[in-house]
């Protein structure tokens, strides 16, 4: 894809996503009656819940916990209880951590769980035969849209150097984590204004992920790197 229809997709996208936010707003305005109670008291029993956690035991468990396959999102918007100062402290400190921990577990501990969940998904795993390849694969890994704890399984397990695997996975984690972090403090908070715009930017970088593996998908990059099986499917 050249830069020229790259651009044209970002901006048809950007416009897409800009009238169905729009238009989700403009119904959730006119149907408020309906939703509105019953957000109060989610919200309020949600927010006299959370408040009784320790910020140490909850960022110690985003570190640890999704070493196992669970879900992160839901401690990215739990974090926006916190102050916010806290919260983004917390997230630099538990997602490079358990990034690092499970690059270790897998390689080591629980490399049987990882192979098997892997062969019981249908993948297997390329590897890269030069640094630039090593970069590709990571970023088409991250982007690719699977499961956060299969993409660290799969990096761990395909010979991606420790610094690469953290270079490339802390920073396209740390973003969508922000956001959605501050989309969860909006959502607590009653604050609609700043849960539009932390949701504004999740779909900016959902366009900008997107846009990323087509163009690695376009050039069938991430089929090159494989030196055993240029045809494997991941």
């Amino acid at each position: 894809m050249d830069k020229a229809a790259l651009r044209r997709w970002g901006i048809a996208g950007a416009i897409v996503a800009a009238v169905a936010a729009a238009a989700c707003a403009l119904l959730a305005w006119e149907y408020k009656d309906l939703w509105l109670p019953q957000y109060l008291l989610w919200r309020n029993v949600t927010v006299a819940w959370l408040q009784q956690v320790n910020p140490a035991l909850f960022f110690l468990l985003m570190a640890t916990v999704p070493a196992l396959p669970v879900p992160m999102s839901p401690f990215y918007l739990a974090s926006g209880i916190f102050p916010t100062p806290i919260a983004l402290l917390g997230i630099c400190i538990a997602i490079p951590a358990n990034i690092a921990i499970t690059y270790w577990l897998v390689r080591t501990l629980m490399r049987p769980l990882a192979l098997r969940l892997l062969k019981g998904a249908g993948m297997e795993i390329p590897r890269a035969s030069t640094k630039r390849g090593e970069i590709i694969f990571s970023v088409f890994v991250r982007v690719c849209g699977m499961p956060y704890t299969l993409q660290n399984y799969i990096l761990s397990l395909s010979h991606i150097p420790f610094g690469t695997y953290m270079a490339v996975g802390v920073p396209l984690q740390i973003a969508p984590a922000v956001a959605m972090m501050f989309l969860g403090d909006s959502l607590l908070k009653g604050e609609g204004r700043k849960a539009l715009i932390a949701l504004g930017i999740l779909v900016a970088l959902g366009i900008l992920t997107k846009l990323t593996k087509d163009v690695l998908q376009k050039r069938k990059a991430v089929r090159a790197l494989s030196t055993d099986n240029p045809d494997a499917p991941l």
